[in-house]
């Protein structure tokens, strides 16, 4: 099956007026990725993730604008996620709005989902991706990343920042624009996209605690009702978190749905899919993401993949891209202004029609 990953077009707001200001053309950016002002207008507008990620690709290279996404972020806040921020808005504290973004994201976004660790005294927000098909993707991710940060200090206080802040790409700006938009420490080429706070800010209140709404109570349940990730997208999400902990077994990621491993074998089947498939595609667009766009060392992206060894995972690079890892990116690879974004390693004609589930 092939899963259609959308996004709320308001996870665009604020890229008209970035666009304006730098002397762009609107319309002719949205009309060279299929979309058009309309779209952006209506912000419960579904678009598709690709649309997006091009789009912000597209204006930052044409504006010549590097820290575009992370611009665009600094306009957006709660309102800009619609039913979400609201039941963010309702939660007593930041726990309680961590765990409902967690839980309830795809209200907003289908991409990609957050999960809250905890780790000693601090905590980490992380970042999930679902979507790797596209090229060029700082500019989506630094935004996400960036208007998180955003909703924690509306939520939690002005002066609520990160100790740190992680991104699983190599700048694509200059380290002073992360430190002037994000106020604290940024670590690039890292395993996850991810925010790092101090475990205390967990207990802080939400200030922007709504009042409850009878109405407003009626129409989250109704959202909430028909939001049912589809199978495929919880066993890949799974298998994502726990490549580089060695535990993406199929007996683990079947214990973590609750279900019987010959029972979620069954379900996959019957919807065309297979368990060692979906980790090799999750395996290879995790890979194609790091050796495009980042500077990890191959010897530890490896071992996050969960490869034995750098041999094994060479030789799956190879076997699906047509060239070894350190060839890709070699020829390829990130380079230090990334004004525009290298392409995604071609898949071999042979592969290309079993590579990914449908």
């Amino acid at each position: 099956m092939s899963i259609r990953y959308e996004v709320r077009s308001a996870a665009l707001t604020g890229l008209p007026a970035e666009v304006t200001a730098l002397g762009g053309n609107l319309d002719d950016l949205l009309a060279a990725v299929g979309l058009n002002r309309t779209a952006l207008a209506d912000g419960d507008r579904l678009i598709r993730i690709e649309q997006v990620i091009r789009l912000l690709c597209e204006a930052a290279r044409q504006l010549a604008c590097p820290d575009l996404g992370l611009r665009v972020a600094g306009h957006q806040g709660l309102q800009m996620l619609g039913p979400l921020g609201r039941l963010l808005a309702r939660e007593a504290d930041l726990h309680g709005a961590f765990s409902a973004a967690q839980r309830y994201l795809a209200l907003h976004n289908k991409a990609e989902h957050w999960r809250l660790s905890a780790i000693g005294d601090q905590v980490e927000v992380r970042r999930i991706e679902h979507f790797f098909a596209e090229e060029g993707g700082q500019q989506y991710r630094e935004m996400a990343i960036a208007a998180c940060a955003r909703m924690v200090r509306a939520m939690g206080g002005a002066n609520l920042h990160p100790l740190r802040i992680a991104f699983s790409h190599s700048p694509v700006a200059s380290l002073a624009c992360y430190r002037r938009h994000l106020g604290c420490e940024v670590l690039f080429d890292q395993e996850h996209d991810c925010l790092i706070y101090a475990a205390s800010v967990l207990q802080r209140p939400v200030l922007a605690m709504a009042r409850r709404d009878e109405h407003l109570d009626d129409y989250l349940r109704t959202l909430l009702d028909g939001l049912q990730d589809s199978l495929e997208l919880q066993v890949r999400s799974l298998i994502t978190q726990t490549l580089g902990m060695r535990q993406h077994s199929l007996g683990h990621i079947a214990q973590l749905l609750c279900l019987h491993p010959r029972t979620l074998q069954r379900r996959l089947q019957a919807e065309g899919l297979h368990f060692k498939q979906l980790v090799h595609r999750v395996k290879m667009d995790t890979a194609s993401w790091h050796v495009q766009a980042s500077n990890m060392p191959l010897t530890l992206l490896a071992d996050v993949l969960g490869y034995a060894d750098l041999a094994a995972f060479s030789k799956a690079f190879r076997n699906e891209f047509g060239q070894s890892p350190s060839t890709w990116r070699q020829l390829h690879g990130n380079l230090p202004d990334l004004s525009a974004a290298p392409p995604r390693p071609p898949r071999s004609a042979a592969r290309r029609s079993s590579a990914r589930p449908r």
